[in-house]
């Protein structure tokens, strides 16, 4: 590669197009991050340009980053066209600046400055047809992503997205700042000739045997660094392009969701915050591989699977888009459901290794694997999770479980829901068994799961049994669930956790309630009431508590087994009071509910067999 420093008449000054593949990122560059700064570097070398004229000394340059160049064929026009591999996000602020100080320049009827600056912005129209390819009129010309926008504000149409606001932004510092000095006009021109002659980039171009794809990979933008995707998204579509691919329909038809705001927004796994389009990728690419590694590990790893998998380049896009697809509608089911409330609930304890298995399951379609089965296969899993979380069990080994779950199930995917079950069941060891029904149901009935676990799992217990306890002939009201349930909803305790201020032991307890102090965050002493309710509760007796919760719950949970007797209770005049007894009784019971919600391997459904499903096994 050669490499030179120039300055912006080299760059802008001369008849040429600057093209950013569509394999690239999108604009990404921002005020905080990028603008100001940029501003601020252009600023400070205008004042010191003005400050050397006072003087007659020299203008130190500016330095203001580097750009990779290759070399890129003329498309039906004179135009030198440059390709570019690192630094578009720079070159597309200059321009977007140069544009604002035309706009400043254009209001203050300022004719040399607006003439010398539409010279870095625009190529001799004489130099292409105008009428075929009016976009040759741009320098710099940006991924496919962007080039909308960009046309729009080029044309002063402006828009609502990042080009705009970063016009915006410049044009107003420029204004500002011009209104300060005793002379705006000849400031104007100063800022002008900074530009031209003053301000310095590093230009590499890269020569026939260079490797674009590894000089993309090892450059970052100023700021902003790449993500995995962005490499992902370049190779492909460079692989694409050796191979002779056109690939702006493999862009139209495949990427360009990707590169859409929704798929960049940042969210947390564990404790790594990336973008939602590396996550995806990484559940895709752990389902593919069956392989574990580390986030900043998925482009390497994506890089092998690709050089050794031997899968045409068109079918990697098409199966990353139908997966996408998959992905969204997981995160669009109703929160009512079987799928629904699962999916809820690991959104709420944070699990996220299931991921690349659900992605598998939902991939194979109806025509391989019915939804009778996937929903048997749904409920195994969440039975899995919500039984060693009750347990409090360790979930550091999920990663290799939910692996192994996948390649069990590829083997045989019109039976998966048979293998994952049968995979479960057989797994062994504190790090993952699935627990047993007596293991489950002594830690309901006797643990201090309030005291022990995380409260969204005490909640996803208690919603989940007052959905289970509706019936046909109850209102179906939902279950208010997350954010709702935050504002909403609480836990509370029915015998209260200070209960010696209003509670008296058992007129016949030996131990005088030595034993309340765990019994009263057990499962059978909870329940939910609205966030007004909770405190007016508080530590009152069980008279006034009763007719409150009477008066305000509307909860089967609270009516159907706390104020009333639960189902085969044998305690008589139940309502009187709430002691030792009735607590045991009661938990005893949604003890019973809940190894129904989530049932060992014994207690699922039969699997429905393939000839009766109308297929015939692979």
């Amino acid at each position: 590669m050669k490499a030179d420093t120039v300055d912006l008449r080299r760059i802008f000054g001369r008849d040429v197009r600057y093209t950013v593949p569509l394999f690239q990122r999108p604009y990404v560059w921002d005020r905080d991050d990028n603008w100001a700064a940029l501003w601020e570097d252009i600023r400070r070398t205008v004042e010191r340009a003005e400050e050397a004229a006072q003087v007659g000394e020299p203008v130190a340059p500016h330095f203001l980053g580097a750009v990779v160049f290759d070399e890129a064929p003329h498309m039906s026009s004179d135009l030198e066209t440059r390709q570019v591999i690192d630094g578009q996000q720079r070159l597309t602020t200059l321009q977007l600046f140069l544009f604002a100080a035309r706009l400043s320049a254009t209001a203050r009827d300022h004719e040399k400055s607006v003439r010398l600056l539409s010279k870095f912005l625009e190529n001799d129209a004489d130099l292409f047809d105008r009428g075929r390819h009016p976009d040759h009129l741009y320098k710099v010309w940006p991924t496919n992503a962007d080039r909308e926008e960009f046309r729009s504000v080029m044309l002063g149409k402006g828009g609502s997205g990042r080009l705009t606001l970063a016009v915006d932004y410049f044009q107003q510092e420029i204004d500002k700042w011009l209104a300060e000095a005793p002379e705006p006009h000849e400031r104007l021109g100063t800022l002008v000739q900074t530009m031209r002659e003053h301000l310095r980039l590093v230009i590499i171009d890269l020569e026939e045997h260079d490797d674009a794809q590894v000089v993309f990979e090892t450059l970052n933008s100023r700021g902003t660094p790449l993500e995995h995707a962005d490499l992902v998204k370049n190779l492909l579509f460079r692989d694409a392009e050796h191979a002779g691919a056109d690939i702006d329909r493999l862009y139209r038809t495949y990427w360009a969701p990707f590169d859409q705001a929704e798929w960049r927004t940042e969210q947390t796994t564990g404790r790594i915050t990336r973008s939602r389009l590396d996550v995806f990728l990484t559940y895709w690419l752990t389902m593919r591989t069956q392989r574990e590694f580390t986030s900043s590990a998925l482009f390497k790893e994506f890089e092998r699977w690709l050089r050794s998998a031997y899968v045409p380049t068109e079918d990697v896009f098409a199966e990353l888009a139908r997966y996408a697809e998959i992905y969204e509608r997981l995160d669009q089911y109703p929160s009512h459901g079987l799928e629904g409330r699962f999916l809820y609930r690991m959104k709420v304890m944070q699990m996220s290794t299931p991921m690349p298995l659900l992605l598998f399951l939902y991939g194979l379609g109806d025509e391989v694997l019915s939804p009778e089965r996937r929903n048997r296969a749904i409920r195994a899993i969440d039975s899995y999770l919500v039984r060693r979380a009750i347990l409090n069990l360790s979930n550091r080994d999920y990663n290799h479980v939910f692996r192994d779950l996948v390649a069990a199930a590829a083997r045989e995917p019109e039976r998966a829901d048979e293998v994952i079950v049968r995979t479960l069941t057989g797994m062994h060891g504190q790090h993952r068994n699935w627990p047993s029904d007596a293991e489950f149901r002594t830690a309901l009935e006797q643990d201090p799961l309030y005291a022990r676990l995380y409260r969204h799992r005490v909640r996803i217990l208690l919603e989940a049994l007052e959905d289970e306890l509706r019936t046909d002939h109850t209102e179906q009201l939902t279950m208010p669930i997350g954010e709702q349930l935050g504002s909403k909803l609480t836990i509370e305790h029915v015998m209260p956790q200070s209960w010696r201020d209003n509670w008296p032991p058992l007129e016949d307890d030996p131990n005088e309630g030595a034993d309340r102090d765990e019994l009263v965050h057990t499962l059978g002493n909870l329940t939910l009431v609205t966030a007004r309710l909770n405190p007016t509760l508080g530590n009152m007796a069980w008279d006034g508590k009763r007719q409150w919760l009477s008066q305000h719950s509307l909860l089967r949970l609270t009516h159907g087994t706390l104020l009333n007797p639960p189902p085969g209770s044998a305690i008589t005049a139940w309502a009187d009071s709430w002691d030792e007894d009735r607590i045991r009784d009661r938990g005893a019971y949604l003890a019973s509910v809940v190894l129904g919600i989530w049932p060992s391997a014994d207690g699922l459904p039969a699997a429905v067999p393939v000839a009766e499903a109308g297929r015939t096994p692979a």
